[in-house]
C-alpha cells in the first residue's frame, strides 16, 4: 500500500455521519446562513447536535467530548484568543464544497458544445508563435480547460444515471398507473436523453475541428523549420524546438480528447439503454391491451352464450367451458370415394349493361380519333420538313392548339418530332435558350428548331 497514512487516518480525513460528519455540514450550513457566528461556541454545537438527534430520531448519539478529539485533527480548531470559540478549517470547508458540487454540478444545465467551444479554440491568425501556442494551450495553462471539460462529462453522467433510475421507477409502477400517466412521465424523462445525446453530437463536431485547426498549427511549425533548413541554417534548430513543443502540445490536447471520447461513448451507451427500456414499455403497453382485447372477447362470448332461467344463468352447449390439448382423428378412405352426390353446376347469364358498354366503346373511339389526328400532324409536320428544310417547335404546337383546341395532341406531336429529329442522323436539333410561352396554355419551352 503505498499511500498508508489514507488507510491510518482515513476515519479523521472523513469522519462517519453520527461522529460528526453531520455536525460539520450543519456548521458550514449555519455559518454560510448567518444563523451563527463564523467563531461560534460549544452551546452552537450541542444544540446542533441535540437537533440531529430529533432529525434522524435517534435513541442516542455520541455527546461532543468523545468525537472532538477526532475533529480537531482537520476540521475544527480553538480560537487563538479566545480558546472557548472555535472555528472551521479550510480544510473542512473545501470538503463540504466538494460535496455540495457533486450533488449540485452546475454544468448539468450547461451546454457541453458551449464549454468545448470556449474552451477549445483557434482563430484565425491568432497563434503565430511558439510563445502563443504554449500560452494558450500549454501542458499547464490548459488545465482548467480540462478540468471544466471533465467536470461536465461528471455532471452528464450524473443526470443520466438519475434520469436512469426514473426510468426503472416509472416501470416498477407500470400495473399501479395508466398507460396514458406512464407514457407522459417517460417522455419527460427520456426528453433529457434526447437533448443531451444532440449536445454530444455537437460537442464531438466542435471538437473534431478545434484538433483539425489545432494541427494545421503544428504543420505550419513544421513547415517553417523545412524552409529554415533550406534557406536559413542559424535558426534551424530553434524552429525544430518549436515543432517539437507543438508537436507536444497537440499529442497531450489529442490523448485528453481520446480518454473524453471513451467518456462519451459510455454515455451514449446509457442513452442506447434509456431507448430499449422504452421499447420494453411499449412491449408491456401491447401485452396488456391484447390481454385486454381477449378479455373482452371472452366477456362477449359469455354474453351471448348465456341464458337466464329459473335456475340462474346457465349456458349453451357451444359455450367453450374448458379446452383440453387433443389430437384430431384420422380417417383413412379411398381417395376418389364420393361421400354426397354431385351438385349440378348451373350457369348463370349476366345481362348487358349497355350504358357501361357504350360508355367504354365512346373512349375507345375517342381515344383511336385521338390517336389518328395525333398521326396526321406528325405526318403534316415530316412533309414541313422536307419542303422547308425546317421546322419550328413551337409554331408547331401553336398551330394545333388553334386548331385542335387540346394542349396534348400538340405535346405529343411535338414529342414525336424531337424523336424522329434524335433517331435520323440527318435531321438536327437546334435549342435556343429562349423561353416561349403559348397564347392562353399554362406551358413554356425554349425556342426549339428541327433542321435537315
Amino acid at each position: 500500500m503505498q499511500y498508508k497514512d489514507l488507510y491510518t487516518k482515513y476515519n479523521l480525513l472523513l469522519p462517519s455521519k453520527f461522529d460528526g460528519g453531520y455536525l460539520i455540514i450543519t456548521l458550514y450550513e449555519k455559518i454560510k446562513n448567518r444563523e451563527i457566528e463564523e467563531y461560534f461556541t460549544q452551546k452552537a454545537i450541542n444544540e446542533i447536535i441535540a437537533d440531529i438527534k430529533a432529525e434522524f430520531d435517534l435513541d442516542s448519539i455520541r455527546p461532543w467530548p468523545n468525537i472532538k478529539d477526532n475533529l480537531f485533527h482537520y476540521f475544527l480548531r480553538s480560537h487563538p484568543d479566545e480558546p472557548w470559540k472555535y472555528y472551521l478549517t479550510d480544510y473542512a470547508k473545501n470538503v463540504v464544497d466538494l460535496m455540495v458540487s457533486k450533488l449540485e454540478n452546475p454544468y448539468k444545465n450547461h451546454p457541453l458544445k458551449k464549454s468545448v467551444q470556449d474552451s477549445f479554440t483557434i482563430r484565425h491568425g491568432e497563434i503565430n508563435t511558439i510563445e502563443e501556442l504554449e500560452r494558450k494551450f500549454g501542458r499547464i495553462f490548459i488545465q482548467g480547460s480540462k478540468k471544466i471539460i471533465t467536470d461536465h462529462l461528471e455532471a452528464l453522467e450524473d443526470e443520466l444515471r438519475d434520469a436512469y433510475v426514473e426510468l426503472n421507477d416509472i416501470l416498477r409502477k407500470e400495473d399501479q398507473q395508466s398507460a396514458t400517466v406512464l407514457v407522459r412521465a417517460f417522455t419527460v424523462v427520456f426528453r433529457k436523453f434526447g437533448e443531451r445525446a444532440e449536445d454530444i453530437t455537437e460537442a464531438i463536431i466542435s471538437k473534431d475541428k478545434f484538433l483539425g485547426d489545432l494541427l494545421n498549427v503544428v504543420d505550419r511549425f513544421y513547415r517553417k523549420m523545412e524552409d529554415d533548413g533550406r534557406l536559413n541554417i542559424d535558426t534551424v534548430q530553434k524552429s525544430k524546438s518549436d515543432w517539437e513543443k507543438a508537436q507536444e502540445i497537440y499529442t497531450d490536447i489529442r490523448e485528453f480528447f481520446n480518454s473524453t471520447d471513451r467518456k462519451v461513448q459510455i454515455i451514449r451507451r446509457q442513452i442506447n439503454h434509456a431507448s430499449e427500456k422504452l421499447t420494453e414499455l411499449q412491449e408491456q403497453f401491447s401485452a396488456r391491451a391484447f390481454l385486454r382485447v381477449q378479455i373482452k372477447k371472452l366477456h362477449r362470448t359469455v354474453l351471448e352464450s348465456s341464458q337466464y332461467t329459473a335456475e340462474g344463468v346457465s349456458f349453451t352447449s357451444n359455450f367453450p367451458l374448458k379446452q383440453l390439448v387433443h389430437e384430431p382423428v384420422r380417417m383413412l378412405y379411398p381417395r376418389y370415394y364420393d361421400f354426397e352426390q354431385p351438385k349440378p353446376n348451373f350457369i348463370v347469364n349476366v345481362e348487358t349493361d349497355e350504358t357501361y358498354e357504350h360508355s367504354e366503346k365512346l373512349k375507345i373511339a375517342t381515344e383511336i380519333n385521338r390517336q389518328q389526328i395525333i398521326n396526321l400532324w406528325v405526318d403534316k409536320a415530316k412533309d414541313i420538313l422536307e419542303n422547308k428544310g425546317q421546322l419550328s417547335i413551337d409554331e408547331l404546337m401553336k398551330n394545333i392548339v388553334d386548331e385542335e383546341k387540346d394542349l396534348s395532341i400538340a405535346y405529343q406531336v411535338a414529342s414525336s418530332m424531337t424523336a424522329y429529329a434524335s433517331e435520323n442522323r440527318n435531321v438536327l436539333i437546334e435549342v435556343e435558350q429562349k423561353i416561349i410561352s403559348l397564347p392562353k396554355q399554362n406551358l413554356s419551352l425554349w425556342k426549339t428548331r428541327i433542321m435537315k
